[in-house]
């Protein structure tokens, strides 16, 4: 088995993953337009504003960064005239970035949504402090999951345009 794949077949998937990921975000968006959802009162507010944070990280990481590295694996062979790259470190990085920043955005947004509804219920900031706390470093996780991913990205592209 090689260990070499098709830039094109790679950013074919990462192409895939673009539009998975608008899919799941337009899904996302549906119920902060539902005004008995809650979501425009708790957005205003520590910890609401983490939703909207969690959807920008979506966004931007999650729609728009599969994209950019779709483009950039699809240059691979027009600008640098390299047509394999490493499968391994393709596979590492799609499964790292796709499954980190759905983590991230679910454990941003779900400290977002707790703490949000615990302040509308009454509680104070050190009580929310205190509820959402268990959730920041599996936060924290992801997010180096997703650096890492990106850096492995990084290190493919190096790796494929060095090759021989």
């Amino acid at each position: 088995m090689s260990d070499l794949i098709e830039t094109n077949l790679v950013s074919k998937y990462f192409l895939i993953l673009a539009l998975i990921n608008t899919i799941a975000a337009i899904c996302f968006t549906l119920p902060i337009l539902l005004p008995t959802s809650g979501l425009p009162l708790i957005i205003g507010a520590f910890p609401g504003t983490w939703l909207i944070v969690g959807y920008f990280v979506f966004l931007i990481v999650g729609v728009i960064g599969m994209l950019g590295w779709s483009i950039v694996y699809s240059s691979m062979p027009s600008m640098f005239n390299k047509h394999q790259t490493s499968k391994r470190l393709s596979i590492i990085q799609i499964v790292f970035s796709e499954l980190a920043i759905y983590g991230v955005a679910s454990t941003i947004s779900f400290i977002g949504w707790q703490g949000g509804q615990a302040l509308r219920q009454g509680l104070s900031i050190a009580s929310v402090g205190f509820l959402i706390e268990p959730f920041v470093l599996p936060t924290g996780v992801f997010v180096a999951l997703v650096l890492l991913g990106q850096l492995i990205g990084v290190l493919n592209i190096f790796s494929t345009i060095r090759m021989k």
